[in-house]
This record gives structure tokens, sequence and C-alpha cells, in this order.
């Protein structure tokens, strides 16, 4: 009878120590009754552990049975579920259907302004931008911590964790106003700082740049606005520029304005055509059938002007380009020998000078006279 009594109690334990698996699907009620993946499972009982579901969303867990279990689901945006199941055999599953959770009305404002276009982002995930009333609904787990953060142009960037109470419903996060002081630095298309330039904000005079082309303006909103940059001898310049917490300075590149320039050669008061003219000693072009060559170039700039032409000799002039004049140079073409001719004047020149020298020395040759022949007393000359 002990013997049988032994048997039947071993049996009896070994009955209550089988083990299975458990399978708890998960579902999404509001897609279609797809898998949920990501979910947290939580088993407690018998065995106690936490598993999150697969891509088929499906947990599963080894446990003993006959046992009775709690399994809890839960996922951000889903209302968590708790259901409690019997294992009676092997291989038993357990569907558990979540549905998403009522959003949260979230309103953005800034001193009791709606902020509008403002991102929104719960839990590390876009919920997307406010409305025109600064608004948004969000999915956010009650009952728990949630972080939210909140970013808009000329606002300084929101970011918190709350818990959310199980009955809330709304949510308001007050923004505050970005303020930043910009810089602005100025330099020519040839990389030379500009000072001086005066620059403009939305149409307002906000300072003039130093020596070294900055200027360093006073505080203002975070956000974007229409800068405008002006300086003697250089072109307008004006763009959208946004300034914010990160980026609160900008460079302009001004480019030299371009004059008017026109070259004249004349000849006594007649135009030279087809003169070739030279800026500082390089060739720039050909005068026309007026005598005329026109070209631009910067204002302030300093350029020895000249011109040639077969035929003429001319003087260079140095002309600094004025903003807004005519900026007309007349070079006066002189008429030159040409050197055939200089050689010519020159031999003719040469001979003339020695026939002069030749009769100039015939006339200093005197003739010599010879002394008369004298004879003796007792001589007498034959007479006829």
């Amino acid at each position: 009878i002990l013997l049988a009594a032994l048997l039947l109690f071993c049996g009896a334990g070994a009955a209550a120590s089988s083990l299975t698996t458990l399978s708890v699907d998960v579902f999404d009620t509001a897609d279609g009754n797809n898998a949920v993946s990501g979910a947290s499972v939580v088993l407690s009982g018998a065995t106690s552990s936490t598993l999150y579901t697969t891509s088929s969303g499906t947990a599963e867990f080894t446990v003993e049975y006959p046992k009775t279990y709690t399994v809890t689901v839960s996922k951000s945006g889903y209302v968590p579920q708790t259901k409690s199941v019997e294992v009676k055999e092997a291989k038993q599953r357990l569907p558990v259907y979540l549905s998403p959770e009522s959003p949260i009305l979230i309103t953005v404002v800034s001193s009791g302004k709606a902020v509008s276009g403002a991102d929104v982002t719960i839990n590390g995930k876009s919920a997307g931008k406010t409305d025109a009333n600064g608004r948004i609904h969000a999915t956010m787990t009650r009952g728990a911590y949630n972080t939210i953060s909140v970013s808009a142009p000329s606002y300084v960037s929101y970011s918190k964790e709350i818990f959310l109470e199980k009955d809330a419903s709304a949510y308001t996060v007050e923004l505050s106003v970005s303020r930043v002081n910009p810089l602005i630095l100025v330099y020519s298309d040839d990389k030379e700082p500009v000072s001086g330039a005066a620059v403009y904000l939305n149409g307002n005079l906000a300072a003039y740049t130093d020596s070294y082309g900055r200027a360093q303006l006073a505080s203002y909103t975070a956000g974007t606005y229409t800068v405008k940059v002006e300086a003697a001898n250089f072109a307008a310049y004006s763009s959208s520029i946004a300034f914010t917490e990160e980026s609160t300075s900008a460079t302009v590149t001004l480019s030299r304005s371009a004059s008017t320039l026109t070259v004249k050669t004349l000849a006594d008061g007649k135009p030279v055509s087809d003169s070739v003219i030279y800026f500082d000693g390089d060739i720039k072009g050909i005068t026309d059938a007026n005598g005329v060559y026109k070209t631009s170039a910067a204002p302030g700039t300093k350029i020895l002007i000249s011109a040639s032409h077969e035929g003429y000799n001319a003087e260079g002039v140095l002309h600094t380009v004025t903003e807004g004049a005519e900026n007309i140079v007349v070079i006066e073409m002189q008429g030159s020998v040409p050197v055939v001719l200089i050689g010519i004047g020159v031999l003719a020149v040469v001979i003339l000078i020695l026939i002069l020298a030749l009769v100039i020395s015939g006339r200093r040759r005197k003739p010599v006279k010879s002394p008369a022949k004298s004879y003796p007393p007792t001589q007498k000359r034959d007479s006829f």
C-alpha cells in the first residue's frame, strides 16, 4: 500500500511540472487587425517574464500547465490590455487586440498667442505641425511619462518629460521668444572687407560696418529678415536670411558697381578710327569709325589710358573712374614723320654739312705769287 501511494504521489508531481508553450498574438483593431510589433508582453503567475512581440506580432513563453497566468500587453499609443489565461494544453495561443488611445490635444502658445507651424515630437517620434490655432492632436501614453519636444522659428526649443494622468485629454506648451544678436560680415568680391557699409533689416537701418567689414546688430527676435547692404562704389545687396539660436551670423559679398567709360582719339579735332586702346599697358580694344571706344569700369579705379596708331603719337592719360559721371577720356593724337623720311632727312643734312665744310675750306686757301726774275746789270735783254 505504501509503495502504491508513493508511486501515485510521484506521478502527480511529474504531471504538475509539465511544460508547454504559450503564444501571445497582438493585433491592431484600427489597422485592419494587423500584427503589432514591439509591444511589451508581461507574463505573471507561476512563471514571470517580459517579452516583446516580433514582426509577426507574437511573443512566446515557456510555461507550466495546467496553470493560470495573467498577461498584460502595452505599447505607446495604445490602450493597455490585461487578460487572465488558464493554460490547459500544450502549445496554447492567446490573441490580444489593442485599440489606439484617444489623442491628446496639444496647444502651443507664446505669451497667450497661438504658435502655428510648430514641430511637435512625442517620445522621439514626429507628431506633425500645429495648425493656425497652435493645436495638434497627438497620441501619448496615459498614466505614464512621455517626452514632448516642440520647436518653432523665432522661439526657444522646448523639451520636457511629463507624467500624463490617465484621465488627461489636453496639454499646453508655453514657448519663449528666442533673441539673437546678428553679426553681418561684408566683403568685396575680391575678398576685401568693406567698411562704412549700411546694413538694413526689413528696411530699417541697423548698423554700419567697421574697418573689418563687421556689423554687430542689437538684439532681435530670431527669425527670417530681409537684409540689405549698401556701400559706395558697390552694387546694392538684398536677400532673406534666417537668424536662429544656432545661426546668428551671415556673410555678404558685394560686387563693385560698373560705370561707363568712353575713350575718344582725336587728331586736330578729327576722330582717329582703328586706334588701339590700352589700359595700364594691356590692350583693351579698338576705336570705331567715330574714334570712340566704350567699356565699363568699377568706380574709384585709377587707369592709365593710352592709344596707338600708325603715323601718330599720343601721351597716356591717368583717369579715376567716377560713379555717376560720364567718364569721357580724350586722347590727342599727334602726327608723326615716317622713319624712312626721317632717315632721308638726316642724310640730306649730313651731305649739306659736308658741302658747306668743303666750301669754307676752299675759301680759306689763298694763291701764292712767284717772285720777279732779275737779271745782272751787265746783262741786257734782247729786244725786238
